[in-house]
């Protein structure tokens, strides 16, 4: 029996291996951004948070994991970290107001949001020059979201995900510049092949032969101007990822 599709309606029951990362890729990323090994995560709902944490492979990188603003800026003025993983909508507080206080003790600081709200103030986000900001909506789909936001801001660049940029686009902002655009099939390759997705896996994934995936693959790479697939990953931050500042 075939399971109906219904908007508005997450099923990734066929995506576990879309939806993890390539952790020695990620790695290799962290090494070499040359940013502080150490993050803290202020997350709400608790049960998201808990499930973020029970994911954490290396827990001595974590200086905190709360789910308030206050309790995530102690943290912060004691540990001093080098990512700030965070929600707009935090169970005291709030997420905006965390980045900006978070800023003033540690001004190197960078942040990746992932706004919860119905319709989340990305303005203020973009006003605040956090690095990487995607939303609930992003989670999931073929563009992702979490993954280039959380590169943007390892390598100092910024990322505005497909939904927050529609969001702020009905809050009159101005819609983001990029010195090079990629059709909307080249972004679904490219955040396939972010994922650390191999050509086959792509082809499967989006039920193109291998040959087109292969030849997709090479496009993406010869636009970017990158030679392999590690270069392309450092391409993408510049110019496809790297919006706004």
């Amino acid at each position: 029996m075939a399971i109906p599709k219904q908007p508005g309606i997450a099923d990734f029951t066929n995506r576990f291996k879309q939806l993890e990362p390539n952790r020695r890729m990620m790695a290799s990323w962290f090494l070499s951004s040359g940013i502080r090994l150490k993050f803290v995560f202020a997350i709400a709902p608790r049960m998201s948070l808990a499930f973020i944490c029970s994911l954490i492979q290396r827990p001595n990188m974590v200086v905190g994991a709360v789910s308030g603003e206050e309790a995530a800026l102690a943290y912060i003025a004691k540990g001093r970290p080098g990512l700030l993983i965070c929600t707009d909508l935090l169970e005291e507080g709030d997420g905006y107001a965390l980045v900006r206080r978070a800023r003033a003790l540690v001004p190197d600081l960078r942040v990746v949001m992932l706004m919860q709200s119905p319709k989340p103030d990305v303005r203020q986000a973009r006003a605040l020059k956090i690095e990487g900001i995607f939303c609930n909506a992003d989670v999931g789909t073929p563009v992702g979201g979490g993954i280039q936001a959380l590169i943007a801001a390892c390598m100092g660049k910024t990322y505005l995900s497909p939904e927050a940029e529609r969001h702020l686009l009905e809050q009159g902002g101005v819609q983001e510049d990029r010195t090079l655009r990629l059709t909307p099939r080249e972004e679904e390759i490219l955040g396939l092949i972010i994922q650390g997705y191999s050509d086959r896996q792509i082809g499967e994934q989006l039920l193109l032969t291998y040959e087109t995936a292969r030849t997709y693959g090479k496009t993406v790479r010869r636009k970017l101007g990158a030679k392999s697939r590690l270069e392309l990953v450092g391409r993408a931050m510049n110019v496809v990822l790297g919006r706004g500042d």
